[in-house]
This record gives structure tokens, C-alpha cells and sequence, in this order.
């Protein structure tokens, strides 16, 4: 190899590795960093707890080894994925994590409204403090999900319209496999809401709405999570309320 063609070589190695590089720094900043005063729960707790995964059943199709694509539409309970069918928005069942951040639309909209029916789920919190619950949950999901491969298993139920699908995603989680949306329960990052769907060879949805809202409560006593900004006293005020609302209707 001549001395021209090394240089060449050498420029074009040196620009690849650049460019990774950026890229790199480029992707990391995508994940907000956490605030890190948010509780976080205690390696160990509510371990037995956790449903036991299962992947066959209830309509569920499996999709295995995917992957984050991040910085693209991804949050606390949504995230843009890469599986062996393609890349698809998918959003989590049964739950949902505050907004994090304050947002103006066109047209004079925003999602205020949105950040104080969160704030009052979680006794009476600030649009400020209900931000910084929502970034934590997303900076917690994505950094998660990023980490290693995951499972998904969904039933291509659109999420109001075409383009976003229900799902339970399937992680590791202290040696072991859990479902997604019952570790953002037990660390206080998401109120029990939005659709729901029969677990595969286990309970049904009304079923485990129930058993999600029964952990909450456990988790709210705990002050994990969001639920660290109120009393004990407020938290079995707000779930009370909610309770006989649920009877009510």
C-alpha cells in the first residue's frame, strides 16, 4: 500500500470512528438524565409478587429479541421497537406514566389538563413534580430497554388509531423474567389506566387490574415512586375515592 492510499485509509477509519462516536453521544442524549431524588424500590422487595411470565395464550404473538430505537417517539410506557417482523410504536397495558414535561400544541392546545388529572391520581401533585415523576419513569424505561434484548407480545391492537399497538413487554429483572408493567407498579412510576388484556395462561384482565391496583396500594405505604410526594394519610384518601368512583359506575 502506497503512501497516498494509507492516508486515504487512514481518514476514512478516522471518520467512521467519529462518527460512531457521535452517534453514540447523539443516542445517550435521547434518555434524559433522572433528577435522582425520586424513591426507588429496594432490591428485593415485592419479589414474590411478580407474575410468572408465560408467553403462549390469551391471542398474544411473541416477538423475540427486540430492541430500542431510541429518540424516536419513545417514553415511560411507549416505545419505538425493532423485531424480527419489523419496527413498530407499541405502548404498555395497563398503564400509564406521567406526562414528562409541559407541551404546547397548535391551535392553543397543551397537555396541562393531562398533568393535573395525573397530579390528582397521585394525591394532589403539581404539573412540576408530576414532569419530574414522568422523566424519571422514561429515563428508568429507556435506559432498561437499551440495556439488552427484550420480549413483546401483543395482539396489534391499535392505541386509538393505526400506527401504535398494545403490548407486554417481557425483561430481566433481578435474574429472573418479569412483565414490564408490573415493575413500573411496584416502583411507583405509573398509575393503573388505559387498556388492559388477559395474561397468557393467567388471569384475566379485570382480574389483573385488580391485583395491580391491590399492589399499588402496597406501594403508596411504601412512599415508593410518585407516591413519596404525598402522606399516608392523602394516599388512603385518593384510593379510597377512586375506589367508590369505580363502584359508582
Amino acid at each position: 500500500m502506497n503512501q497516498k492510499m494509507k492516508i486515504i485509509f487512514g481518514v476514512i477509519v478516522l471518520s467512521i470512528a467519529l462518527g460512531w462516536k457521535l452517534y453514540q453521544e447523539w443516542d445517550q442524549h435521547q434518555i434524559p438524565q433522572s433528577d435522582g431524588f425520586i424513591a426507588r424500590m429496594e432490591e428485593g422487595l415485592f419479589t414474590e409478587k411478580f407474575t410468572p411470565v408465560k408467553t403462549r395464550g390469551a391471542g398474544l404473538e411473541l416477538l423475540e429479541g427486540c430492541r430500542l430505537i431510541t429518540g424516536r417517539n419513545s417514553d415511560g410506557d411507549s416505545f419505538h421497537v425493532k423485531h424480527e417482523k419489523g419496527e413498530n410504536q407499541f405502548r404498555l397495558y395497563f398503564v400509564d406514566t406521567p406526562e414528562s414535561e409541559y407541551k404546547e400544541y397548535g391551535g392553543g392546545e397543551n397537555n396541562g389538563d393531562r398533568l393535573d388529572e395525573q397530579g390528582k391520581y397521585f394525591n394532589g401533585m403539581g404539573r412540576d413534580d408530576v414532569a419530574k415523576v414522568g422523566k424519571d419513569a422514561k429515563t428508568f424505561v429507556l435506559n432498561l430497554l437499551k440495556e439488552e434484548r427484550f420480549k413483546v407480545l401483543t395482539k396489534w391492537e391499535d392505541v386509538v388509531r393505526p400506527g401504535r399497538e398494545y403490548c407486554f413487554v417481557i425483561l430481566n429483572w433481578e435474574g429472573r423474567e418479569i412483565y414490564l408493567h408490573e415493575l413500573l407498579v411496584a416502583q411507583g412510576l405509573v398509575r393503573v389506566h388505559t387498556w388492559g388484556a388477559d395474561l397468557p395462561e393467567g388471569r384475566g384482565w379485570r382480574q389483573q387490574r385488580e391485583y395491580l391496583e391491590k399492589w399499588e396500594k402496597e406501594v403508596a405505604r411504601a412512599g415508593i415512586g410518585a407516591w413519596g410526594f404525598a402522606s399516608e394519610d392523602d394516599t388512603k384518601t385518593n384510593q379510597e375515592g377512586r375506589a367508590s368512583e369505580r363502584k359508582g359506575k
